[in-house]
């Protein structure tokens, strides 16, 4: 057996059954497509809303999580995929025999491939609902490994690769987590599976509402999703009001290392990126040492398997992306 942390898992009948008509009204308004219709919502500076860009101390970093996910721990069967269906449509939201034999098998390969070495984050991935993330035009392939469209020319990554790159982060719960590139909302829920800090930034202003929509509608169920901070704004500048970062993850595709991004990952962080020409960039494992002379140095690899993949582009707030100098095209 694996303990597995699940925030998102009801250890008591009563407090599903407080749930189940939530549940039903969410599945009810995800297969409408009507999760996505209100575009214009307010989104203001509440702890779990998306933040407009701001000045740096604009407001104080959390000292605490909305919800710590330390706080449960349960152990569902691992033993066999039946066993495993059996707990999740009994101990969580997740019901459809479907995704959940599809998400086992995504997970077994994962680990015969060695792209999924560490309990916790098979944990996260398996409590992770991808279904409610993709799109409704596309729900049917939540668990096909590749990616799928999301609206305004940006995709769900495949989620083999989400795996890879969060197996590689492996964050710990009291670890901050930068993610560049919000995009559906997938990675940094999973990422909430683990972390109990996690920042988001997303630069495209109506998908990053419609995300926020999600998290708002999610959040009762899986309350980890109030520990997501999000805002819009060009996440090549990072986000150094709540910096540093002990893990920072970029899920577009770009031509260097952002120098900000560096500057705001945390001595002994790790940050995956891709980087590379648009035609194929490399994902690379990238690690920060300072010295006890203060000498900085910057450690590269590229994780095993992901040499020339191809990303949606890192792009900037001013139109176009970012080139190699810093500077946003004209």
């Amino acid at each position: 057996m694996l303990a597995f942390l699940v925030p998102g898992a009801f250890a008591h009948q009563s407090a599903a059954s407080s749930l189940q008509y939530r549940e039903a009204q969410i599945v009810a308004q995800y297969q409408q497509g009507s999760v996505y219709r209100n575009k214009s919502a307010d989104w203001g500076p509440s702890p779990i809303g998306v933040r407009e860009t701001r000045p740096v101390n604009a407001y104080i970093p959390p000292h605490q999580p909305m919800y710590d996910i330390k706080g449960r721990i349960i152990t569902p069967p691992t033993a066999n995929e039946t066993q495993f269906i059996a707990w999740m449509r009994a101990h969580t939201q997740q019901k459809d025999r479907t995704f959940l034999q599809e998400k086992w098998q995504l997970a077994a390969a994962a680990i015969r491939n060695g792209e999924l070495t560490h309990k916790r984050v098979l944990a996260a991935f398996l409590l992770t609902p991808r279904e409610w993330f993709v799109r409704p035009r596309n729900l049917s392939n939540a668990y096909k490994n590749t990616p799928q469209p999301i609206g305004w020319g940006q995709t769900i990554t495949d989620p083999e690769t989400d795996i890879a790159l969060t197996n590689a982060l492996d964050p710990k719960p009291d670890q901050r987590v930068l993610e560049i590139g919000t995009g559906s909302g997938y990675q940094s829920a999973f990422l909430s599976e683990l972390s109990n800090f996690v920042y988001t930034i997303e630069i495209v202003r109506p998908l990053g509402r419609e995300t926020d929509q999600l998290y708002r509608l999610y959040t009762p169920l899986m309350p980890q999703y109030a520990n997501i901070h999000r805002r819009l704004g060009d996440g090549y500048y990072g986000w150094p009001e709540y910096a540093p970062f002990d893990r920072i993850i970029v899920t577009t595709g770009i031509d260097h290392i952002p120098p900000v991004l560096l500057k705001e990952l945390k001595p002994g962080g790790i940050m995956v990126i891709p980087v590379g020409p648009p035609t194929g960039e490399s994902v690379l494992l990238v690690t920060k040492t300072v010295e006890p002379d203060g000498t900085v140095s910057i450690g590269r690899r590229i994780l095993p398997g992901y040499a020339r993949t191809v990303w949606v582009p890192f792009t900037a707030a001013s139109g176009g992306t970012h080139n190699s100098d810093g500077r946003s095209p004209q």
